[in-house]
């Protein structure tokens, strides 16, 4: 990850209001701050649950903060927070919190987080454990039914290779011992094993020949595909395996979410006389 956190210094009060109010769901639940002191200025303190706060702003603009632990960032994290800690010192000493300009972005501020807060605890009372359920149901029922194969593979450079080994492995040999010493793919230490996929999973040679196959047997000819010359042997077929619930409940929460947001703000709008103007100020023709 490259980010340039000495860039940031400059960083304008526009810019600070739009990393302040630049996120989806703001956690207004959050767990015990961490109150760790990670530095003081002039004996006031600050603490890693600011750097954690600092680190979720900047994911605004900075989407790939959102991705690693505050401890790959620290140190620039730091010395963000202790500029930013300098400045609005300062800032106050001018009576900057009394400027015009300050207020009214303020002001904007202000609006939007409690937008947001209004919408996030709204929504988050209309997302409940029955319509998650539902959710599931239906993306259970759109999925298709599907067949799915377990199988190994032997890759190696040339077709004469392919066709000593398939002799090797008839002639009794292991498949998955072959596999480790004789495959070139990274897979090969596990024995060639490439546990379940779908037929568009793989490219069309293999997957062709994989799923022509049945369930124990060895493929008697070798498989051409971009890679090389691959020996397959399958292990299993079934029918695709739908994801438990709960390996998808968080996703399907958010998808939730969404609709029901969606469906609060058209509540709204339903409710209220709404007349627009064209950008010229005059009424739309009928």
């Amino acid at each position: 990850m490259s980010i340039s956190f000495s860039a940031l210094r400059g960083v304008t009060l526009g810019a600070a209001i739009a990393l302040s109010v630049g996120f989806t769901a703001p956690a207004f639940a959050a767990g015990a701050a961490d109150t760790t002191v990670v530095a003081t200025i002039d004996g006031e303190k600050i603490t890693r649950a600011e750097l954690e706060a600092l680190k979720q702003q900047m994911a605004a603009q900075y989407p790939q903060l959102g991705q690693v632990p505050l401890d790959a960032v620290y140190k620039g994290l730091l010395d963000r927070a202790i500029d930013q800690r300098l400045m609005e010192k300062e800032a106050r000493k001018a009576k900057m919190q009394n400027d015009a300009d300050v207020k009214a972005q303020l002001k904007d501020v202000e609006s939007e987080l409690i937008r947001r807060a209004w919408l996030s605890k709204t929504v988050e009372k209309r997302v409940t454990d029955d319509k998650v359920k539902a959710a599931y149901d239906q993306m259970i029922k759109s999925t298709p039914d599907e067949e799915e194969v377990r199988a190994r593979h032997i890759l190696v450079e040339t077709e004469d290779k392919a066709k000593e080994l398939i002799g090797k492995l008839t002639g009794g040999a292991k498949f998955e011992d072959i596999a480790k010493t004789e495959s070139k793919d990274p897979g090969a230490a596990n024995g060639g094993d490439l546990g379940f996929f779908r037929k568009g999973d793989m490219v069309p040679e293999f997957s062709e020949a994989a799923f022509g196959m049945k369930a124990g047997e060895l493929s008697k000819a070798p498989v051409k595909t971009q890679f090389g010359w691959h020996i397959i042997k399958v292990e299993e077929r079934r029918k695709m395996q739908p994801p438990k619930l709960e390996d998808v409940a968080a996703q399907l929460r958010g998808e939730v979410a969404q609709a029901e947001a969606a469906a609060v703000i058209k509540d709204l709008r339903d409710k209220a006389k709404v007349e627009t103007f064209n950008p010229d100020g005059t009424k739309p023709a009928k």
